[in-house]
């Protein structure tokens, strides 16, 4: 069932960063020294990564719903757009079809 599947596709870049990420822990903490070098201050750092994650959650969100106003502010223009065509069209129909 892997045809038509993205899976082997995902997997071709998921497994080499697993990788990497798997062997970076393993290197930063088993060598100590190393791994006091490049540890920040956890109470420091847990509060800039929240703070940073949620600031671009926040963006993303915004722009999010920015997208999807402009998109149904654009689709209303268009519905009246053509229902203005339609009216259009059914009264030239009614003036120029008409016996007087």
């Amino acid at each position: 069932r892997w045809t038509g599947s993205v899976a082997p596709h995902s997997l071709k870049w998921a497994l080499p960063c697993a990788l990497i990420a798997v062997l970076l822990h393993k290197t930063l903490h088993d060598w100590s020294e190393l791994g006091r070098y490049f540890t920040p201050d956890p109470s420091k750092s847990e509060t800039t990564s929240w703070t940073l994650f949620t600031s671009i959650l926040g963006v993303l969100v915004v722009f999010r719903a920015q997208l999807g106003y402009a998109r149904y502010w654009e689709g209303l223009t268009l519905v009246e757009q053509a229902c203005a065509v339609w009216m259009n069209g059914c009264s030239n129909l009614i003036a120029f079809c008409s016996t007087d």
